[in-house]
């Protein structure tokens, strides 16, 4: 048995059938020439199977104490492969469009918490001869960097070849599932709330000298960007959503992205910032909903160290000014970059400030009780909106990926919207280029295809030749 942390519990707790809180990936694939499409799926369920021993995220499920008293624990599960690893069609002709609505149908699901939580999708039918492949995994355990773990241990990069290599090396078998009683789940807990509770102190000390300074100080820092900041504006993106999801990806050259980076004297991260401010402000205009105020993206920041394969969450999150209000892309850009590295600085102070994990006695009550609350009629719009979106930019493997011997064309990101921001980017870099998965509430944006095209037009415009201003007349 193995505590699960408060920030992964969280995902758990803060669940509900409008917002489940799993996350996933969609790779189109393309089979090697001379391979039998026909029995792709097979060999694939072959692959996972030989691949069960191999990862944790395989076996583990959650058991929940009894009465919820505190954070729920993993525990070793069996694994059925008929459930986890599925198939489906898509309708003729088999389209993108056809493609990425199966995905969102296929997203919008709450995972079965009795099991463990992942399943494997294999999709069929697409118009030129080519195989899908979705990812369903809990964001409870996972992180970016760590879902990245998760996929390499039934995937082979660089070479088909490397599967066989794999094969040959033979991971360990996956363990056999335990069934703990209520009683050893509760001695377990205790033991872990014992031991949080003793950290205390020592963490109160490293960080301020007391706990009454240590809270003081992360209180002020708060305070400080609060006060920097202040809160969202409101846009139709910010309400309380349904449980059904849109879904729609963009492609881009990496190399072309880092070259513009670079011109403007900006990062990489700055650049999709950019192009998704640039998208949702003309979808803002078309829609005659920009308001005054710039937008506000919650992005996601891993405070992982090199090394660390914890199959855990260990990310904090950064406000960063989208400067939506500002007409011109490069302007804009600029703005952006700046306002980044002022958010950076803020988050690490609050990194800082944070444990890695805490005591939960009563948690999951509360975080269950403010789920409840959000769904609401009129309770988001009388909060406070932290941020309008959710951008989220993750380093993916830079060489091919081959899915039982299938060579992975694209890896397109889905991710999580929420009560108040119904829309969530996320990008993967993957083999030379970038991959952009928006996925939404199919009640707050039914077409998500409109902003989508807007993150091409605004990277195109980002690369134009920049046009001369026009002086102003003296009057």
């Amino acid at each position: 048995m193995k505590p699960i942390k408060a920030i992964d519990a969280a995902f758990l707790q803060l669940e509900t059938a409008a917002t489940p809180m799993h996350v996933g990936a969609l790779f189109v694939l393309e089979p090697a020439t001379g391979q039998d499409r026909r029995t792709f799926f097979r060999r694939f369920k072959q692959e996972v199977r030989r691949a069960l021993g191999s990862s944790e995220i395989f076996t583990r499920r959650v058991a929940t104490l009894p009465f919820g008293l505190a954070n729920p624990l993993w525990v070793t599960a069996d694994v059925d492969l008929e459930y986890h690893v599925r198939r489906t069609a898509l309708p003729h002709p088999g389209t993108q469009h056809q493609l990425e609505e199966c995905v969102a149908d296929l997203h919008a699901p709450r995972m079965d918490t009795s099991r463990p939580l992942w399943e494997l999708h294999v999709i069929e039918g697409l118009q030129d001869g080519r195989l899908a492949m979705y990812i369903k995994t809990h964001h409870a355990g996972l992180d970016g960097a760590s879902a990245q773990i998760f996929l390499m241990s039934f995937v082979a990069a660089g070479h088909p070849a490397d599967a066989s290599k794999r094969r040959q090396s033979r991971p360990p078998p996956p363990p056999p599932g335990e069934n703990p009683t209520p009683g050893e789940l509760l001695s377990a807990a205790l033991r872990h709330q014992a031991a949080q509770l003793a950290e205390l102190p020592a963490l109160a000390k490293r960080l301020g000298g007391s706990a009454s300074d240590a809270l003081q100080e992360l209180r002020a820092t708060l305070a400080s960007l609060a006060a920097s900041d202040g809160a969202a504006p409101r846009t139709p993106l910010n309400v309380a959503i349904s449980g059904a999801r849109s879904f729609a990806s963009v492609e881009c050259d990496l190399a072309t992205v880092k070259g513009l980076a670079k011109a403007h004297g900006a990062t990489v991260n700055d650049l999709v910032m950019a192009a998704c401010a640039g998208a949702l402000r003309r979808w803002l205009l078309l829609h005659d909903a920009l308001p005054g105020q710039p937008l506000k993206a919650a992005v996601p920041v891993s405070t992982r160290e090199a090394g660390n394969t914890d199959q855990s969450i260990q990310v904090s999150f950064m406000s960063v000014n989208l400067h939506t209000d500002v007409e011109d892309a490069r302007d804009r850009l600029a703005a952006i970059h700046a306002s980044a590295l002022e958010s950076k600085r803020s988050a690490a102070k609050v990194q800082a400030l944070l444990p890695d994990d805490l005591p939960s006695f009563g948690l999951p009550w509360l975080l269950a009780g403010v789920a409840r609350a959000l769904t609401r009629p009129g309770v988001i719009d009388r909060l406070p909106l932290p941020a309008n979106v959710i951008i989220s930019n993750v380093a993916g493997p830079p060489a091919a990926l081959y899915v039982a011997g299938a060579r992975a064309v694209t890896y397109s990101p889905v991710s999580i919207p929420y009560h108040g921001c119904a829309l969530n980017i996320t990008v993967y870099s993957y083999d030379g280029k970038l991959f952009f998965g928006l996925t939404a509430a199919r009640n707050t944006l039914p077409d998500l295809r409109d902003l989508a095209d807007g993150i091409t037009a605004e990277i195109a415009m980002l690369a134009a030749p920049a046009r001369p201003r026009r002086a102003r007349k003296a009057r």
